[in-house]
C-alpha cells in the first residue's frame, strides 16, 4: 500500500476557508469556489505532469508538490491569517498556475513558440558566445544542434516560466476539433479573477519589495458570487514562504530519484531534500529536521541545505517586515531556526562522522584585494590603462545602446576631458550610452570580477539584448578598478537611456575602494542629459608630471596632447570619440578612419611619442601600408612590414582588441586586430587568419622590392615575410661575398657551384679570442671573402608571449633553427644540388682585416660528385 502525505483538504487553510462556518460567507458560496478549485486542480495536474519530461533531474513539481503548499502555508498561517473562500480560489489557483509553465505543454505552440521568444534568443546569443570564447566551437543559432537545444530548453523554460505563470488562468488551448479549453472553465471567474491569480503566480518570483508596489490595492469583491474583497498581498507571500518551505522528502523520493538519476548540482538537491522533515514550527521559528543524518560524504549537500535554508530564513524576515509595516495580520514564523549559524542549524539537521565549520575561502580585507588585482599589480605601472578601460567601459555602453534602440552602427560619442576645478585636475570619460539603472550601479559595477554584460541581470534589464548581437568587450569584470591607480576621489553620474531625468544617480567615492561609496540622486547636470554615464576622477598626480596621464615615459621626458594620448589608447574603436575643450568638442577618431586617413597620420595615432612637427615617414614606407583582408573582405588589420631595426617609431605596431590598444608588435608597423588572452589585456591573439597573413605578406614583399632600396633591409623583410608564410619573390636574402642575391641570383650562382660555405649568424662581428686586431679596425676595414655566404640572424615573429610566437602558431614557420631564411636557403640548395648532398660544419676564413685572415665557424655545402661514366 502507497502511504501519502497529509490531503490538502485537511489542512487548515482549507478549512477555515471552505469547511468551517463563517460570518462572512454563505455556505453555498464556500461550495462554489471549493468546486471551482477541485476542477482547476483537474486539469493543471495534467498540465505539471509534464514538468519532469522536459526539465528532468528536477525534484517533484508534479500536483502533489501543489498539494502541499496548502500544508506549508497552513502551517505559518493557523490562527494567524484569515482567507476568506474567494482569497482561498485565488491562492489555491495560484498555487496550481506558479510552476506549470516550466513544461513546453504551457506553450500552445510547443517548443516552436519557445523559440520565438526574447528569452530563447538571447539564451542561444548567450551559449554561442560562451561555446567560442572558451571552447571555440561555432554552431548556427538559428539551427542550432540538437545537443544545444535540449541544453537550452531547460534554462529558458526556467527563466520563462514565472512570468508566463501570468497568461495561463486566461490562456486557451485547442483541441483537434477546433475548441478551446481553458484551466479556469467558468468564464465569468476567468475574466474577474484570471488577472489577479496570474499576477500572484507570477510574483513568487519577484522580490518582496515589489508585491507592495504591484499590489498596492485590493482587488474588490466579484458582485455576483461573493461580498469578500482579495488581499493580493497577503496571497503572495503566503504562496512564496509556502513554496520556499517545501523542501522536505515529499519533493524528493528515493525510488524516484533511482529511476532518474539527477546529475550535478541536482543530485546536491535530492540528497538534502530525501533527507528533511516536514518543518514545523517553534514559537516564531520553522523547524527543519532530518531523519537520516548526513555523513562525510555528503557533506556538499549539506551545505546546499544550510544555503538554501538561510535563503529560506531571508524570505521569512523580508515578508514579516512588508506584513508588519502594512499594520495588518502577520505570519506565525518569521525565521528558520539555525540559519546563519551551521553549528546551531546541525542540532537539527543532523550530521555524521564530521562537523560543519563555516571555514570557507573568504578575503577579509576585500578593498586590498581589489586594490592589488584592479589596480597596479594586474597593469602595471601605466596610467594610461585606467584611460583604456573606462573608455571600454563606455564604448561597451554605446555598443548596448545602439542594439538596444536600433541605431546605426557608427550612432554615439565618448568624451574626454581634463577639467580644473579649485586648483586640481579631474579626468572626465563621458558616453551616451545605454547608462546604469541604480541595481548595475550597486551591483555589479562593484561586484569585482563580475561582468554585467555577461550576467542574467543584463538579460533582465534588456531582454533582447544579447539577440540583437551585443557583444561586449569586457569580460572579466574587473576594468573599472583600475581607476583607482588614478586617484582615490571618483564620481559615477549615471541615468538609464530610457528613463527620466529623475532615474539619474551618483555613486561617489570618496576614499578609493577603502570607503563604502555613497549613493545620492542626481536629476541634473553633470548627468548626461539624453542619458549615458559620466566617470570623473580627482587624478593623485598632475597629468604632465613623472606618472602623470600625459607624461611620455621615455628619455626624451616630453609630455603628449591629450588629443594624442586618446588617440593612441583607441586608435581604432567602433565608436566617435572625442575631447572637451572650452567651446565643446574635438573629434579625435571616428568608426572606420583608421582604414582611410594617411599612413603617416595612421602610425602617429600609434605613436603619440612622435613629434609630427619633425619626424616623417621615410618615403619608401609610404606606398606599403595595405590591409589585411580575408574572405568576404573581412578586414583583420592594416599595416606594413618594417623590420624592428628599420622602425621609425622605435617599438614597432599594436594589437588593438575591439578598437583599444593591448599588445606591441614586432617587424610590423600599423595595427592587427586581436582578441585577449588575459583579463590585463597585456597578452593578446591576432585574428589574421593563415590565408589572409601569407596574402598580404606575399604583397608585401612585391611593394618592398618596388619601394625599399636597402637591400640588408630587404633581407630582414624577407624573414618576416617567410614568417607570415608568404612567398618572399624577388626580396634580396643572401649575402654572396659583397653581393646581395635574390632566389634566382642565388640558383644560377648554384649552377655554377659545387661548394658553398654560408654563415646562419649573420654578418661577422669582433671576436676578441680569435682576432689578432683591434676592434676598430675590424668595425672600419673588414672585407668578407667572395666565397662566403651570409645569412642575417634576424627574428622575423611579430608577436611574443612566454608561451607563444605568432604567427609561427598559426603558420607553423619556420620549418628549421630559428630562421626561416635559413631554412629556405637549405631548400633551395637541396633543389639544386640533391638530396645526396654533403654538409659539414669548418672553420673558414671569412674575410680578412688589412692582411690578417678572419677565420670563423660556417656551415659547408658540398654537392655531390657525379660517378664517371663505366
Amino acid at each position: 500500500m502507497i502511504v501519502s502525505g497529509p490531503d490538502f483538504r485537511q489542512t487548515w487553510l482549507w478549512r477555515q476557508a471552505f469547511l468551517t462556518p463563517r460570518s462572512d460567507s454563505t455556505t453555498e458560496e464556500q461550495e462554489f469556489f471549493r468546486t471551482q478549485y477541485i476542477s482547476i486542480r483537474e486539469r493543471a495536474a495534467q498540465l505539471v505532469s509534464r514538468i519532469a519530461i522536459d526539465l528532468p533531474g528536477m525534484t517533484v513539481h508534479d500536483i502533489s508538490h501543489l498539494d502541499a503548499l496548502w500544508d506549508t502555508a497552513s502551517s505559518v498561517a493557523e490562527g494567524a491569517i484569515n482567507v476568506n473562500p474567494a482569497e482561498a480560489f485565488v491562492l489555491g489557483a495560484s498555487i496550481l498556475l506558479h510552476d506549470a509553465a516550466m513544461s513546453l505543454a504551457a506553450y500552445p505552440g510547443g517548443l516552436a513558440e519557445v523559440r520565438t521568444t526574447v528569452a530563447w534568443k538571447d539564451a542561444i546569443a548567450r551559449l554561442a558566445l560562451a561555446s567560442e570564447e572558451i571552447d571555440g566551437e561555432k554552431f548556427d543559432v538559428e539551427n542550432p544542434p540538437d545537443a544545444i537545444v535540449q541544453r537550452i530548453v531547460p534554462d529558458v523554460l526556467r527563466r520563462l516560466h514565472a512570468e508566463r505563470a501570468e497568461e495561463l488562468a486566461e490562456q486557451a488551448w485547442h483541441t483537434a476539433d477546433g475548441l478551446q479549453v481553458y484551466l479556469v472553465e467558468d468564464s465569468e471567474l476567468r475574466r474577474f479573477y484570471g488577472p489577479t491569480i496570474g499576477q500572484v503566480a507570477h510574483s513568487h518570483w519577484w522580490s518582496v519589495q515589489k508585491l507592495e508596489q504591484e499590489f498596492s490595492e485590493e482587488l474588490g469583491a466579484l458582485a455576483s458570487r461573493t461580498l469578500n474583497r482579495i488581499d493580493r498581498v497577503k496571497l503572495a507571500c503566503l504562496l512564496r514562504i509556502a513554496d520556499a518551505l517545501h523542501l522536505d522528502s515529499r519533493r524528493a523520493p528515493r525510488f524516484l530519484r533511482a529511476i532518474t538519476n539527477p546529475r550535478g548540482v541536482s543530485a546536491l538537491h535530492w540528497s538534502f531534500q530525501e533527507r528533511l522533515a516536514r518543518p514545523h514550527i517553534e514559537l516564531d521559528a520553522v523547524v527543519f529536521t532530518t531523519g537520516q543524518p548526513f555523513g562525510r560524504e555528503d557533506a556538499e549537500a549539506w551545505w546546499l541545505a544550510y544555503d538554501t535554508l538561510n535563503a529560506v530564513d531571508r524570505e521569512l524576515r523580508d515578508v514579516d517586515l512588508l506584513l508588519q509595516g502594512r499594520g495588518r495580520e502577520v505570519l506565525k514564523a518569521r525565521r528558520v531556526k539555525g540559519a546563519g549559524s551551521p553549528e546551531i542549524l546541525a542540532r537539527s539537521v543532523q550530521t555524521r562522522g564530521w562537523r560543519p565549520v563555516d571555514a570557507r575561502l573568504q578575503v577579509s580585507d576585500v578593498p586590498r584585494i581589489v586594490e592589488n588585482l584592479g589596480g597596479s599589480k594586474l597593469y602595471g605601472n601605466d596610467p594610461t590603462v585606467a584611460l583604456r578601460e573606462l573608455i571600454q567601459n563606455a564604448a561597451d555602453a554605446v555598443q548596448a545602446r545602439r542594439k538596444h534602440q536600433r541605431r546605426a552602427a557608427d550612432w554615439g560619442l565618448i568624451t574626454v576631458g581634463l577639467l580644473s576645478e579649485g586648483g586640481q585636475i579631474w579626468l572626465v570619460v563621458e558616453d551616451n550610452g545605454i547608462g546604469m539603472s541604480e541595481q548595475v550601479l550597486t551591483g555589479p559595477l562593484l561586484d569585482f570580477g563580475t561582468s554585467f554584460w555577461r550576467s542574467p541581470l543584463a538579460m533582465e534589464e534588456f531582454p533582447g539584448l544579447m539577440a540583437a548581437g551585443m557583444r561586449a568587450i569586457g569580460r572579466f569584470g574587473i576594468g573599472f578598478f583600475s581607476v583607482f591607480m588614478l586617484g582615490p576621489v571618483v564620481r559615477v553620474y549615471s541615468r538609464r537611456c530610457d528613463k527620466g531625468q529623475e532615474s539619474g544617480r551618483l555613486l561617489e567615492f570618496r576614499g578609493g575602494t577603502s570607503a563604502r561609496p555613497i549613493l545620492s540622486p542626481a536629476s541634473g547636470e553633470p548627468v548626461p542629459i539624453d542619458g549615458g554615464t559620466r566617470v570623473e576622477v580627482l587624478l593623485k598626480s598632475h597629468p604632465n608630471d613623472v606618472g602623470g596621464l600625459l607624461y611620455i615615459n621615455s628619455y626624451t621626458k616630453r609630455t603628449m596632447s591629450l588629443d594624442a594620448l586618446v588617440g593612441a589608447v583607441a586608435p581604432n574603436l567602433d565608436v566617435a570619440i572625442a575631447t572637451l575643450v572650452h567651446d565643446g568638442t574635438r573629434a579625435v577618431a571616428r568608426p572606420g578612419d583608421w582604414l582611410k586617413i594617411s599612413d603617416f597620420d595612421l602610425i602617429c595615432r600609434l605613436n603619440p611619442n612622435l613629434d609630427r612637427s619633425e619626424a616623417d615617414a621615410p618615403k619608401a614606407d609610404r606606398a606599403l601600408m595595405q590591409p589585411i583582408e580575408g574572405a568576404d573582405n573581412q578586414v583583420f588589420g592594416r599595416a606594413f612590414i618594417s623590420p624592428s631595426r628599420y622602425s621609425y617609431s622605435a617599438e614597432g605596431g599594436w594589437v588593438t582588441i575591439f578598437g583599444l590598444r593591448a599588445v606591441r608588435l614586432h617587424n610590423v608597423e600599423g595595427v592587427l586586430l586581436g582578441e585577449a588572452v588575459t583579463a590585463a589585456r597585456d597578452a593578446a591573439q591576432p585574428l589574421a587568419t593563415k590565408e589572409a597573413l601569407a596574402q598580404w605578406a606575399s604583397k608585401q614583399a612585391k611593394l618592398i622590392i618596388e619601394s625599399v632600396k636597402d637591400e640588408e633591409r630587404q633581407a630582414r623583410s624577407a624573414e618576416v615575410v617567410l614568417e607570415c608564410g608568404g612567398e618572399i619573390g624577388n626580396l634580396k636574402f643572401v649575402k654572396w661575398g659583397t653581393d646581395w642575391l635574390t632566389t634566382s641570383e642565388f640558383e644560377n650562382r648554384l649552377r655554377s657551384s659545387t661548394e658553398i660555405a654560408i654563415s646562419f649568424f649573420g654578418e661577422f662581428d669582433y671576436d676578441e679570442e680569435q682576432d689578432d686586431v683591434h676592434p676598430k679596425e675590424f668595425r672600419e676595414e673588414f672585407k668578407g671573402s667572395a666565397d662566403v655566404a651570409v645569412i642575417l640572424k634576424h627574428d622575423g615573429g611579430i608577436l611574443r608571449s612566454s608561451n607563444n610566437s605568432w604567427p609561427r602558431s598559426v603558420t607553423g614557420q619556420p620549418k628549421w633553427s630559428d630562421s626561416n631564411v635559413a631554412a629556405y636557403a637549405r631548400d633551395l640548395i637541396r633543389r639544386a644540388w640533391g638530396e645526396t648532398l654533403q654538409e659539414d660544419e669548418e672553420d673558414r676564413v671569412v674575410g680578412t682585416v688589412r692582411y690578417s685572415d678572419i677565420t670563423r665557424r660556417v656551415t659547408v655545402f658540398r654537392a655531390a660528385e657525379e660517378d664517371e661514366p663505366f
